[in-house]
């Protein structure tokens, strides 16, 4: 530990048996700056000696902060915090007489504040890991090292746990950013940050950062692109599948429609061209069989009769026919009902 002793010189002249007139005393020491933890002695010394033993006392701007006996000469010893800083004198007393006091010095504490650390990459390159943030190999990253303002210029140093060597960078309004092109696996590792400043002369350095856990991991990028391709290829195949099956249905309900049209068709042309036909040829034999009892005369009640008998059972001959055609014509409809359904079950598989 750094120790610094001061030495406050007092010029006086014993008055009566021993101070006779105080004069003036004088401090001999710089300016001192110094920085918590340090030692710091200031040492107060008569004029001359004394040969016996006189009080010394040490003051922090006017306000006395401690006394020591001694003879000639005693050393104040301060382990310096930063309640320290300010203007020391010391003077010395004897039987209720007491010297004059000594120029001061001027002691300056500096405690530098703990720097911050941060990490930066770009966006989609990394993410924060349960220790750290973790780091896509081959891409840049960033850390940042930064302090409150307390004395103007200074410079940060990055240390790394794997390597013995400091990189050094110049505080540009009180942060310094250290530059990393390409993440490898060498850069895997702890990181930390100090601050160092010069003030009168001495130089100081902060404490060094609590440590920043960096990860490298192996590029996606390869894993990216056989993802990519796989998803095109599934969606290909899909809409495949897809276009082929719905142009089948659509082949299967136009032969659907097309064949029950057909159908209709033929079985309106079939029935009523058979029934148009049967009656013409009823009525093409009653007529004859009307002519042929004009003829004959003395059957004419026989014959009207028979004619009636004739053209009852032609009308319920009609009738049948009509009726048989009709039920013809619903089982026709029923049997494409049923080869419609086949069809549509050929469709959907």
């Amino acid at each position: 530990m750094w120790n610094l002793r001061l030495t406050l010189m007092l010029v006086g002249v014993l008055r009566a048996s021993l101070l006779a007139g105080v004069q003036s005393q004088k401090l001999i020491s710089p300016n001192s700056v110094v920085s918590p933890g340090e030692v710091l002695q200031f040492t107060c010394t008569t004029p001359s000696p004394t040969h016996t033993s006189v009080d010394f006392s040490l003051y922090k701007t006017g306000t006395l902060i401690k006394k020591q006996t001694a003879e000639t000469t005693t050393t104040f010893t301060l382990t310096v915090d930063e309640s320290h800083q300010g203007q020391y004198t010391c003077d010395y007393s004897y039987n209720r007489s007491t010297s004059s006091r000594s120029n001061s010095i001027n002691i300056t504490v500096v405690n530098l504040q703990q720097p911050k650390i941060s990490f930066s990459a770009a966006d989609g390159w990394s993410h924060g890991g349960p220790e750290g943030p973790e780091m896509i190999r081959g891409y840049g990253f960033s850390i940042i090292c930064a302090i409150i303002p307390q004395y103007p210029g200074g410079s940060f140093h990055l240390g790394f746990s794997g390597s013995s060597i400091t990189r050094t960078q110049s505080a540009v309004n009180h942060s310094a950013v250290f530059l990393f092109p390409e993440a490898d696996f060498d850069h895997q590792g702890n990181y930390s940050c100090t601050y160092e400043v010069s003030v009168s002369s001495r130089t100081f350095t902060s404490t060094p950062t609590e440590p920043l856990l960096l990860t490298v991991k192996a590029s996606l990028a390869p894993y990216i692109g056989i993802g990519v391709t796989a998803g095109l290829i599934l969606i290909l195949v899909l809409v495949s599948i897809y276009f082929g099956k719905t142009q089948k249905r659509r082949k299967c309900q136009r032969d659907k429609k097309n064949e029950r049209n057909s159908q209709r068709a033929k079985n309106t042309y079939d029935f009523p061209q058979a029934e148009i036909e049967r009656d013409d040829r009823d009525a093409y034999e009653n007529m004859e069989a009307i002519f042929n009892q004009k003829d004959d005369s003395e059957d004419s009640d026989n014959d009207y009769i028979n004619v009636n008998v004739l053209v009852s059972e032609q009308r319920s001959d009609a009738d049948d026919d009509y009726t048989n055609a009709d039920a013809e014509e619903q089982r026709s409809a029923m049997d494409n009902d049923c080869e419609d359904a086949e069809i549509y079950a050929n469709c959907l598989e």
